[in-house]
């Protein structure tokens, strides 16, 4: 009898358990739903509207669920959230009960989502045909009057623990572990091409000479198109 009576004690408190973090979870999007959009896109880099539109795209085009005790709007927040600032810290004003673990998953699932091609092949595209080019190369024009370019180029570097394998190719110059990651965005700051292939010790022109995006260009002006990419000292 006083096994039955800890065995429905345990369950009863289970119970309780997952109540309590649905009520949370509750609490917690009410608190999203009424925040300042002003705060919301310092916190999350995106206004709520845009919110709402990725969570429809990632309900309806890959395979990400949310569960009882971490709904799908809060696995999306809590990524946001960690892409925003990459810390767990701010995690916690996103949902109480979410151990970094815990985080550490939602936050995978997510970002796998995100890499799904139905939603990558749909925002990040280079411009394929000439016509696509030729809005770009306009719009450039106009706005800083920049004959005949297509997009403006440069690395970054995102930071990264020491890694236990070949950790020299990711030691940059600013003396920390990185990926050096090579992005192409148009005038209005869309990005058209993301390269994330190499560590933090490959310089910028090795990036850009092993990228398909170095052949594309070459390819267009020997074709007479003249188009051009805009970067730094580090680019031929």
């Amino acid at each position: 009898m006083h096994t039955l009576n800890m065995l429905w004690c345990a369950h009863n408190e289970e119970v309780w358990l997952r109540r309590q973090k649905r009520d949370k979870n509750r609490q917690c999007m009410e608190n999203i739903r009424e925040m300042p959009a002003t705060l919301f896109v310092q916190q999350f880099r995106l206004d709520k509207a845009t919110f709402e539109a990725l969570c429809h795209e990632l309900r309806h085009k890959t395979s990400l669920k949310g569960t009882k005790e971490i709904p799908f709007n809060v696995k999306v927040l809590c990524t946001l959230s960690f892409l925003a600032t990459g810390s767990y810290q701010r995690i916690v004003g996103v949902s109480q009960h979410l151990a970094q673990r815990t985080a550490s998953r939602c936050i995978r699932q997510v970002i796998d989502a995100l890499n799904h091609s139905a939603i990558m092949e749909k925002w990040i595209k280079f411009p394929k045909t000439r016509q696509d080019r030729a809005f770009i190369k306009q719009e450039f024009q106009r706005r800083f009057g920049l004959p005949g370019v297509i997009g403006c180029i440069d690395c970054t570097h995102i930071a990264l623990v020491k890694p236990n394998h070949e950790e020299h190719l990711f030691y940059n110059r600013k003396g920390y572990h990185s990926l050096n990651v090579q992005m192409v965005c148009d005038s209005n700051l869309l990005i058209l091409n993301v390269n994330a292939k190499f560590g933090g010790a490959t310089h910028d022109s090795h990036i850009w000479s092993s990228s398909r995006v170095e052949l594309y260009i070459r390819e267009l002006n020997q074709n007479n198109e003249q188009v051009w990419l805009l970067g730094d000292s580090g680019y031929p």
